[in-house]
């Protein structure tokens, strides 16, 4: 199997969910006639997400998975990921969330960038027609002040902490050039990314919530320094 660009979703306890988002999926592959592949990253879970995978790969050819041994973040998820694309012939990666979050209606606009020579698509919150649906006014608040201060300090896109994000065959050894161990990983491969003169472009889309299971993504004081240091880190 040798599909033009693969749907890369890490995944960590989200059963319920990743059966469905598949099905989605390749309902959306299918109607466009799209070449792709959907890898599964299993990063330890302990619920019976490896049973969905592992039921997806029976019901449709295209999909791969791999395995973490144990729980060790999106980070290290990533990683793995592009590790693996990079080791295929994939033009592209594209990856999204595993809760329904991101909306599979949305990739067009993705494919479309990619496939006119963009290196470093972001589904955003903050061009266009972009928003959110049912997101607490707090965290709306905090992700459109983070990222107002990111403008400031050089960032080039409005929505630098978006998980939606395609990413060019060049720009797959930004992912694997990154050194951060949790979510900010997302604002690492922006700052990278500008920094190797990589093309951008964001794309709106509609950020939804979970339905089914937990969010793993949570404000700490930790996050805040992290996006702190690398912000600062990027303007010296």
């Amino acid at each position: 199997m040798n599909p033009k660009g693969w749907l890369v979703i890490p995944a960590f306890n989200e059963e319920g969910n990743v059966l469905r988002l598949v099905g989605r999926l390749e309902e959306v592959i299918q109607k466009n006639f799209w070449d792709l592949g959907i890898l599964l990253v299993n990063d330890g879970s302990t619920d019976s997400t490896s049973l969905e995978i592992e039921q997806a790969e029976k019901e449709f050819s295209n999909v791969r998975h791999l395995d973490h041994p144990r729980n060790m973040g999106y980070a290290q998820a990533m990683r793995t990921a592009f590790n693996f694309l990079k080791g295929t012939d994939a033009q592209f990666g594209i990856v999204m969330d595993a809760d329904f979050t991101h909306d599979p209606a949305f990739l067009p606009s993705f494919l479309e960038a990619l496939e006119e020579g963009k290196d470093f698509v972001i589904g955003s919150r903050y061009v266009g027609e972009g928003k959110m649906e049912g997101v607490p006014l707090w965290r709306q608040f905090l992700s459109w002040a983070g990222n107002q201060v990111g403008r400031i300090f050089g960032i080039p896109v409005k929505d630098a902490t978006s998980g939606f994000r395609g990413f060019s065959r060049r720009a797959f050894e930004i992912v694997l050039k990154c050194r951060e161990n949790d979510f900010s990983i997302q604002l690492e491969e922006v700052l990278l990314a500008k920094k190797a003169g990589l093309s951008f472009r964001e794309v709106p889309i509609t950020l939804g919530v979970r339905e089914v299971g937990k969010s793993k993504f949570h404000y700490s004081l930790k996050l805040f320094l992290r996006y702190a240091r690398l912000l600062l880190k990027n303007l010296f």
